[in-house]
Formats: structure tokens, sequence, C-alpha cells
């Protein structure tokens, strides 16, 4: 396989070498970038979009060959090639598009799910996609906040700083694990799941790409990926401050500043955040909010034009979160075991939902950053190599009885170091009906985990009990490709694969055990397009993904000692279409998945060890769609549903320390865990000029989570029914100022984000944590 890989990558960058590849940059004259303007190569059809930061590139056969520039509300620019290989333009807004009062239609919104710009209404993939535009008017701040727009997904954290619970399409997060979702900031892939909780600001681009992506972004891309893209440096000086502040003490102060070292040359761009949050949610027994949190958050890039065909960027960021932890509710469900409508109430009483434990929990969560990224230009080819090292340190002491008795403590201390390198091929040829991409990758992660706690009764020693004290290692190198091929103006043939190498090890010093395995997976994808109309996109697609395996500390009657590799095939139909004069936007799709050795989390409390124990089989149908309608030029109407079947077909066996085996077969034709039936969402968006020089933004939303079950059993009374969170946000601008006002939880609903039933861990009480109330804010900001 390797050697006829190596082949075809020879070939085709051979064919390559007769194009002339030109690139550069589209901005308005403030200096901001154009998401979504065209590059034609004039009296031709071909052509590209600029990207989220106003980035294109175009290949020709000919040094007179003329560009033409044009995108919608600005004047169309022609320029010659004439032996350029950078062309930077500023277009300039029509005085005849200002006066313009019919109804203006969707632009589009320009995405890189496939790792190339497209607008996602000609991408064959079910995407959900904001711009900077977008982001700011919704008030996007972290994962958590875009995840309530995108339907089958859910985002929840509970426990620590850092510990996420997301859920895509019906496939859950192992508590602690790896997320269903890849990571991926600017083109890099994050492994540690637990830096889902940073804040997100200073943002090009955030989407979401449903369906198993291991072809497009390896392993635990096994539900879809996560693409967040932040602006890059600028060649014009530009600076921001913004403050805020709300409820609960929540204090704001952001400052970011882009613009030119050598002008053309060398750019920067500094970005620093730093927030703070007193807490709404009180510990009875202690007296004391629980769910503070403090976070500080630096980010430096710099980027240097060597020559017109290759540049060199580097990217530094760190954070430190500080905030509350384990501060669960015990019993909330009331100590008489009432119910609303026999399951789990998801509005409880005060009484029903107190914190009380003795200890007041805390947690931190320190990330050190840093990548190299280098781009050549070839002829009709674009060569690039991303280096990143991630180093992450987190820690977390609280109760573990979660009562006002001075009893149980957790405490718990892990390092995640990962290395990572990545070279890709990609074609920039526009005069070929086939585009490609090809590539190699390694990666190195290095996770120490310590974990202990105090108790007040003996479990192995009087004053300490250690529950794990091991170093998990995985070296990971993997071939990839991906390619479309026209096959007619209209149908469009892709397949992609991605060939994993995983070798994985455990040292576990508690249980003086050393562990080693290896595995080797195949992930493919196939796609089939068909352009119906220039507005109608019809797609299908079949993928698979996976997450690896690994090692629990040790055998107990609730899991193995070793837990399988989870694998997912999953196959999808969707539509997109673009009516009532680009006003009218409606996307949808249905899918179905089989998954293998579907991997879940327990803790045992008769043995204080947690592990992950899989089931044999699982299925998932399901459908979703989007809409969304300018009804005028000054208000869009936006809608989402999701629906997501999980099944267990067959439930397997799991640990058994007394020689025989648990069987979980009981559970078959059962709901999944941690997955909500259904999502919903609704919104309107509005943006006009009350005056000239002042601008009004507005957008609400209500989010629905359908009905979850939280164990397999199903039992009623370990299930919450839906509830909705109302969000809201207005704005005015005034020339370089800007004032938002927000509200978050409007209706103040009481929720959980997470319920542990006690009766299947050994423990007398269930215990849920609970979502944030009611929160409110203002913030002012500058740009100069």
């Amino acid at each position: 396989m390797k050697q006829t890989i190596l082949l075809l990558f020879l070939l085709i960058t051979t064919l390559s070498f007769s194009q002339i590849t030109v690139s550069g940059n589209v901005t308005d004259n403030n200096g901001e970038p154009i998401a979504g303007a065209n590059v034609i190569v004039k009296g031709t059809s071909k052509g590209v979009i600029s990207d989220f930061n106003g980035n294109f590139q175009i290949s020709t056969t000919s040094n007179n060959t003329i560009l033409e520039f044009s995108f919608l509300g600005f004047e169309n620019q022609e320029v010659k090639v004439d032996g350029k290989s950078r062309i930077d333009i500023i277009l300039i807004e029509s005085l005849e598009s200002l006066n313009e009062v019919t109804i203006q239609g969707f632009s589009g919104v320009i995405g890189k799910s496939r790792k190339r710009t497209e607008n996602i209404q000609t991408t064959a993939e079910s995407v959900t996609a904001l711009n900077s535009e977008g982001i700011e008017s919704a008030g996007i701040t972290d994962v958590s906040s875009f995840s309530a727009l995108v339907p089958n997904l859910k985002f929840n954290s509970a426990q620590a700083v850092g510990l996420n619970f997301i859920t895509v399409r019906g496939i859950p997060q192992v508590r602690g694990g790896d997320a269903p979702l890849a990571f991926v900031i600017d083109g890099v892939t994050i492994p540690d799941p637990s830096l889902l909780s940073q804040e997100l600001y200073d943002l090009a681009l955030v989407e979401v790409v449903k369906g198993p992506q291991g072809a497009l972004y390896g392993k635990n891309a096994i539900g879809g990926a996560i693409n967040i893209y932040t602006k890059e440096p600028t060649n014009k000086m530009s600076n921001r401050v913004k403050f805020g502040v709300g409820n609960g003490g929540n204090l704001q102060a952001q400052f970011v500043s882009s613009g030119a070292i050598k002008e053309d040359k060398v750019f920067y761009r500094f970005s620093t955040q730093y927030k703070s949050f007193d807490g709404l949610l009180t510990n009875e027994f202690l007296d004391k909010k629980v769910d503070f949190s403090e976070d500080f958050n630096i980010r430096g890039q710099i980027k240097a034009r060597v020559t017109n065909n290759f540049t060199i960027g580097a990217t530094f960021q760190h954070f430190n979160i500080d905030g509350g932890a384990t501060y669960y509710s015990v019993n909330p469900i009331g100590t008489d075991g009432e119910f609303t409508g026999g399951v789990l109430n998801p509005n409880p009483s005060e009484g029903d939902n107190v914190i009380v434990s003795d200890v007041l929990g805390r947690s931190d969560m320190k990330n050190n950053y840093g990548n190299i990224k280098m781009d050549y230009n070839l002829k009709g080819a674009n060569l690039q190599s991303i280096t990143s090292f991630n180093k992450v340190d987190r820690s977390t002491i609280g109760d573990l009885d979660f009562l006002e008795l001075d009893g149980l403590t957790q405490g718990e201390e892990i390092t995640t170091k990962t290395f990572n390198q990545e070279l890709r091929l990609s074609n920039t040829n526009t005069d070929t009906k086939f585009d490609w991409s090809l590539g190699g990758f390694y990666q190195n992660i290095k996770k120490n985990v310590y974990q202990n706690g105090t108790t007040g009764v003996d479990f192995g020693g009087p004053d300490a009990y250690d529950t794990a004290d091991y170093v998990n290692e995985t070296n990971t190198i993997a071939l990839f490709g991906f390619g479309d091929y026209k096959i007619t103006d209209k149908l469009t043939f892709s397949a992609g694969f991605r060939y994993d190498i995983d070798k994985f090890s455990q040292v576990d010093d508690l249980f003086v055990t050393s562990s080693e395995r290896d595995n080797n997976e195949f992930q493919p994808k196939v796609s089939l397009s068909y352009q119906a109309s220039k507005k109608v996109l019809l797609y299908a697609n079949y993928g698979r993904g996976y997450r690896n395996g690994g090692y629990n500390a040790d055998l107990t009657d609730l899991f193995n000692r070793e837990f399988d590799d989870e694998t997912s095939d999953n196959y999808e139909f969707g539509f997109k279409t673009t009516t009532w004069n680009d006003r009218l936007i409606f996307n949808g799709s249905v899918f179905s998945s089989k998954l293998t050795n579907q991997q879940q989390y327990i803790l045992d409390l008769n043995t204080f060890i947690a592990g992950v124990y899989n089931y044999d089989e699982t299925k998932v149908f399901g459908f979703e769609f989007e809409t969304r309608a300018r009804l005028t030029n000054y208000l869009d109407v936006f809608a989402s549903f999701g629906s997501s079947d999980a099944e267990i077909v067959e439930g397997g066996t799991t640990g058994g320390t007394d020689g025989t085996t648990t069987d979980n077969s009981n559970y078959n034709g059962n709901k999944t865990p941690f997955v909500p039936v259904s999502t919903f969402g609704i919104g309107l968006e509005s943006s006009f000029n009350i005056t000239d020089s002042v601008k009004f933004n507005g957008f609400i939303n209500l989010d629905t989570t359908g009905k979850t079950y939280y164990h397999e059993s199903n039992l009623a009374k370990h299930t919450t029914d839906a509830y909705s969170l109302l969000d809201a946000r207005i704005g005015f601008s005034y020339k370089n100022w800007k004032l938002d006002i927000w509200g978050k939880n409007l209706t103040d609903k009481q929720y959980y984000q997470e319920f542990s039933p006690g009766e299947f861990v050994g423990s007398p009480d269930d215990v849920a944590w609970r979502g944030r109330p009611l929160s409110i804010g203002t913030a002012i900001s500058l740009r100069f």
C-alpha cells in the first residue's frame, strides 16, 4: 500500500508542475477579511472562493490570465496575473448596493470540513458553521454555546474543570475519555478532550461536521469533527478592547491587537482574555458558592511571508482555568421518591436539589500549546507541514460522598503531553476534474494519572486509599488521502482513506502491571453528490471511524481489565437547498450507524476504581434538519431538529472477580445512556441600521434537549424529561464602539447535566450535577 501511495504522490505532483499558482488575500477598506469572495479566471467558469480569513489560492496556465474579484455589495475588480504569484485585493463597497431596497439573500457560510475552502451549501456533508459575524452575533464563547445551535449535538460538563460529556448522533463520550468528535484548532488535531472546555474568542470560523470522519481527521472522529479557526495576523494595524460584567460577580476583560511588523512581510496577532465568576450555586452546609471560576488566556501568533511561495507561522497559547468541583446534589428526586410524570424531575424544587457536601471542591487546568506551520506553493499544489506540542495539567480535590459527613474525599492529578507532526500535499489546480490531498501523520501522547482520597473508615489504610497511579502512552503513525472526481458537471464521486497504526502501553505502579497492545485500523470514506440544480445538492455518504481501546486499572465485577477498540460504520443520505432568491435555506439528512464494541464508563464504588466496558453491538437511526429564512432585510428566523434512536443490540459481558462474567444481555433493546432522543432549536436574528452611524443586532434562541436515559436499565427514575433553555443577546454599534447585553437560561430553568444512579455503582445515593441558573451581563468594546 505504501508503494502505491508513493507512486501516486509522485505522479500527481509531476503533472501539477505546469501550473502557475497565485495566492492572496481579499479584504474590505477597513482591513477586515471578506469570506466567500469569488475569484474567477476571466472568460471561464473556473474559480475559487476566499476562506473565512479572506485567503485564496488559484492555479492557471498563463501569465496573461485575468482574475476577476467580486462579492455581493462590493465593486468588481480585475487583475492580470502577469508573473505575480501573490495578489492582495481590497474591495470597495458599491454605492448602488448601499441604496438597494430589495431584500438580499444569504451569501453563504464558508467552511473547511473537507480540509479545503467550500461554501457549506455545496459540501456533501452534514455541516453547521458560523463565520466571524455569526459567532459575534450569537455570542459564541465556547463549544457548549455553539452546540445549542447544532442538531443531534449535546455538550455538558460536570465534576471538575475539563471533564466534559459530548454526544453526537447517538454516540456519547466516555467520562474522562476520548470524545466521539475530533477537535481541531487551526488545522491541528487537539487530542486531549479536556481542552473542549476552553474559552473561544477572536475566532474566524466554528463548524461541526457529522458522521464518521476518520478518513479526514483520524481516530476518535467516530461521530464527526469540530473545526475551529482563529483570526489570522493582518497586514493592517487594528486593536480591540472589551470589558464586561454580569451577575454572580461575572467580570471580563479582553484585548486583541494585529498588524505588520514589516509591511507585506511579517505580521503578528496578539490576544488575551481574563474572566472571573463568583458563582450562583450555593453549598447549603458550607454557605459558600461552589460554581466559581477564574480563567486567564493568552495567545500570540506570528506569520512571515519568506517568499511569495513560502510562508511560515508560529502560534503559542497558554491558559489557566480554576473552578469549583464535585458539587453534586444527593438524591435529587427527593427523599420521598416523588417523580414528575414517572421520571426524574427536570425542574426540581429547591429542597430536592440542594448541595450539602462538607468539602469545598476545587479544580484547575493549565494548558501550554504551540505550533509551527510551513506552507510551500508548488506549481499546482501546496505542501504544508504542521508541528505542534501540547501539555495539559489538571487537578481536582473535593468530596466523594457529597454529604455533610466527614468521610470520603477524592483527588486527581493528570498530566498529558502530546507531540504531532503532519505533512500534507494538496491540489491547487482548478483546471482539472480531480481534486486531491495526500499526507502522513505522527503523534505521541503520554498521560500520567494519579488518584487518591482520604476516608474516615479503613479502606486499605487509616489515612489514604490510592485508586490508581499509572502512565498511558500512545504512538500513532497514519497515512491518508482524499480525492474528488467530477464525473460530470453535476455528479461528483469522492473517496478517501486513513490507515492508522497505533501502539498503546500502560504502566500501572499501584497494581504493578505493564500492558501493551497494537492496533491497525483502516478508515475508508466514500461519497457521491449530485448538483441537481444550482440551488439543490443531493448526497450519499459511507464512512468508518474508530476510537482506540485501552486498559482499566483492574478487573472488577463491573468491567474487565481491558476494553476494546470501538468502530462505527455510518450510512447517510442528505440534501441541501437554497430557494426564494437565496432567502430560504433548508438542509436535512437521514443516517444509520452500526457501532461495534461501543465504550461506556462506570465507577465501581465497591472498589473505588473507575473503568470502561463495551457493548458488543449498538445501532443508531436518526435524522436532522436545519433551516434559515430571511423574512426581511432586518429579520432572519432559524430552526433545527435532530432525532437519534440509539439502541443496545447486544450488551455483551463485563467483569467478574469471582471467575464468572456479568451478562448485560438483559439490556438488549434498551436505549443507550447519555443520549438525548432529540434536540430542537428555534430562534430569531436581526441586524439593521437605526441611523447612518448606529447599528442594532439581536439574537434569541430556544434550545430544547429531549428525554435522556442515564443508565442502560432505562428505569424511569433514572431518566430526565425534555427541558428548554432560552438565551438572548442584543447589541448596539456606534462607529468603533459596541455595547452588548446578554442573557442565558432566561427562564431560570433548573436542570441536570449529569445523573448517576447509586444502585448500579454500589452507593446508597443517587447524585446529579446541576446546570447553571439565570445568567445576565453586559459588555462594551472599542476598535481602534
